[in-house]
């Protein structure tokens, strides 16, 4: 993947990042997620819980985009790949109580104790192209 200027210390500084999926219907969805990733030349992942909407799209099209804020304002870097979910393996492996403690009280799931990690996935994103752009997907 081409290197662009700056891309990685913006990356580095997001706390959040957007995260666009695509439909059956090739309609974009965009949300925040939590940014626990270190490079955006690297493969990054994120926690989710596994009856979202994200993970429908992504077993349908393994095409999104990872986007977060240049410096410039108004701009943003776009890091477009390919996602895959995490075997159970890894998601056990993974997740950690806290990961998603940020959720509005009433958002949140009763951690299950017969298997904890039944309703928990991990989406992992190989980057493929960077650009910049005016939009954020």
């Amino acid at each position: 993947m081409e290197k662009i200027s700056g891309l990685d210390a913006a990356f580095k500084e997001a706390r959040q990042v957007l995260l666009t999926t695509f439909d059956e219907d090739g309609e974009a969805r965009t949300r925040a997620m939590t940014n626990f990733n270190s490079s955006a030349y690297e493969r990054m992942w994120f926690p989710s819980f596994k009856d979202t909407r994200k993970i429908a799209d992504i077993e349908h099209d393994p095409n999104v985009v990872v986007s977060f804020p240049a410096d410039e304002e108004g701009q943003w870097y776009r890091v477009e790949g390919k996602a895959v979910l995490a075997p159970w393996e890894e998601v056990r492996e993974m997740w950690k109580w806290w990961l998603l403690e940020w959720l509005p009280e009433e958002d949140r799931r009763p951690l299950r104790y017969d298997n904890p990690f039944l309703d928990r996935s991990v989406i992992w994103v190989t980057p493929v192209k960077a650009s910049t752009s005016g939009e954020a997907w």
